[in-house]
């Protein structure tokens, strides 16, 4: 038998996948990608989805709060580790065709992007800046009041005259 969807007074988000970061600089972006590629070098990119709270506005249409995050970690053996951690504290959007919480939907965040820094154990943010997220994706009721959404996000981090943009697919709850 397959679950109800019914329309909740609100929703809660979380999302875990991976990512791909473009660092602002080409010659950078370059540098990062010829290192990860040396032996005994691991790269690992994440997507995160957070404190996701929203509120129907309508059976289509939920608007919120959201902290969406993505991670580049370069793990050099012997020599330590340079992790960049890009976070969106954002107000959001979901638009769902259908109803909430099933079928195809779209989102739209928008906020303030903060950077941080970690080499080695040693840490630093940055000032904010801007950041923008359009995703679309893909929400199936699994259980009573559960969905399981796949989403595919682009999202674009205006921080300190730099821009860096994250291509993110999770699959999270709502």
């Amino acid at each position: 038998e397959a679950a109800e969807n019914e329309m909740e007074n609100w929703y809660t988000y979380w999302g875990l996948g991976i990512s791909r970061v473009t660092w602002p600089d080409e010659d950078l972006n370059a540098a990062v990608k010829l290192l990860a590629a040396l032996p005994g070098v691991t790269r690992t990119q994440l997507s995160l989805d957070l404190l996701g709270f929203y509120k129907p506005i309508n059976p289509n249409t939920m608007v919120g709060f959201i902290a969406n995050g993505a991670a580049d970690r370069l793990e050099i053996s012997e020599e330590g580790d340079l992790q960049v951690n890009l976070t969106t504290y954002a107000a959001s959007a979901q638009y769902f065709p259908e109803k909430i919480g099933q079928g195809i939907f779209g989102r739209a965040d928008i906020g303030l992007a903060l950077g941080n820094v970690q080499v080695d154990g040693e840490s630093e943010t940055t000032d904010p800046g801007f950041g923008l997220l359009v995703g679309v994706g893909y929400a199936h009721p699994i259980m009573d009041g559960t969905r399981l959404a796949l989403n595919v996000n682009y999202a674009i981090r205006q921080i300190e005259g730099e821009t860096w943009k994250t291509l993110g697919i999770s699959i999270g709850g709502l």
